[in-house]
């Protein structure tokens, strides 16, 4: 018995092994089929959402020629810029087709897009670039910013250290100095210049903001806290004025002078109701990729170009809740 079972044991577990070994291959083939679906599969996702990302930027370009348009023809009817004015209106999400349905063009062919965006007023904030237009500190510029940051409970030390760095930055002659000074084009930059403004950035970021030349605040557009610090008044006149201008925009510095007390001056280096600069921030959605950027526009009478385009997190682009376009960029 024992040497007639020992063949058939034998043949068991060959036909054991042949068995695992025809599972082991399956396995390997199952696995190596669906690394090649995985890999193809990832090869057409990247594909689409490239195409998508393509799409996105070229809506987005037109979106924003279409921002310059609006603000040259503002420009043709204005010279005052205030809140309520055709290119402060926000464009709410819409479909893209439906701009060239209105038009009667065949949007067939377009994909399944949605823009939404808005223009903001540049200079409603205070502009940095104000506090060493040549090179050296203007002391009622830096005056005005310290006034500022007393306001959003900063060190006014902090002004002092911004101001001098942008003075080094922007001093003729000092790009070609061996120990030059790095340029400072974005409110990032700033945070090179010590800890201490790198801590302050956060709070004064809403409120400032750094122009390639120096500007006027819009009084037209600003908030309270930067109205008082430019026109040099307390927190509740700079509420007044916010109020008044609601009512009536200002036409001309004449209009701020009669509402503030007698003997206060307007100083026009530092306050205006015209804007040269205005954010133009657009959000497009196809499909489920979000794609959104903000663009710096210059308009000098009817000439307007973009100064700088960069990509922004797609929430930008929505307005404020409560609050106007022109006023909240």
């Amino acid at each position: 018995m024992t040497s007639v079972a020992r063949p058939f044991r034998r043949l068991s577990a060959q036909r054991g092994a042949a068995l695992i070994t025809a599972m082991l291959i399956a396995a390997m083939a199952a696995v190596m089929v669906s690394g090649m679906f995985w890999s193809q599969w990832s090869a057409i996702a990247r594909e689409q959402t490239a195409r998508e990302q393509t799409q996105a930027r070229w809506i987005l370009r037109g979106a924003i020629d279409w921002a310059r348009l609006i603000l040259r023809e503002d420009a043709r009817t204005s010279t005052v810029d205030y809140i309520g004015e055709p290119w402060s209106v926000p464009l709410a999400e819409a479909r893209l087709s439906t701009f060239l349905a209105a038009r009667g063009q065949d949007s067939s062919t377009l994909p399944d897009a949605w823009l939404e965006g808005r223009i903001g007023d540049a200079q409603r904030r205070f502009n940095l670039r104000d506090l060493a237009p040549a090179g050296s500190v203007d002391p009622q510029a830096l005056a005005a910013f310290q006034r500022l940051c007393t306001a959003l409970q900063v060190s006014s030390s902090v002004a002092g250290e911004i101001a001098q760095g942008i003075a080094a930055a922007t001093a003729i002659g000092s790009a070609t100095q061996p120990n030059a000074a790095l340029p400072l084009q974005r409110l990032q930059d700033l945070a090179r210049l010590g800890p201490t403004v790198a801590q302050a950035l956060p709070r004064l970021a809403a409120e400032i903001t750094l122009l390639p030349q120096a500007t006027p605040v819009n009084a037209n557009t600003a908030d309270a806290p930067v109205l008082a610090a430019v026109l040099g008044v307390d927190a509740e006149t700079a509420q007044s004025l916010v109020a008044a201008r609601q009512r009536a925009y200002f036409r001309n510095l004449g209009d701020i002078s009669v509402l503030l007390k007698q003997g206060t001056t307007v100083n026009p280096v530092l306050v205006s109701v015209a804007t040269g600069y205005f954010d133009a921030v657009a959000r497009v959605r196809i499909g489920n990729l979000e794609y959104a950027e903000r663009a710096l526009i210059q308009r000098a009478g009817l000439f307007t170009q973009v100064v700088r385009i960069e990509r922004v997190p797609p929430w930008l682009a929505a307005a404020p809740q409560g609050a106007a376009a022109g006023g909240a960029s």
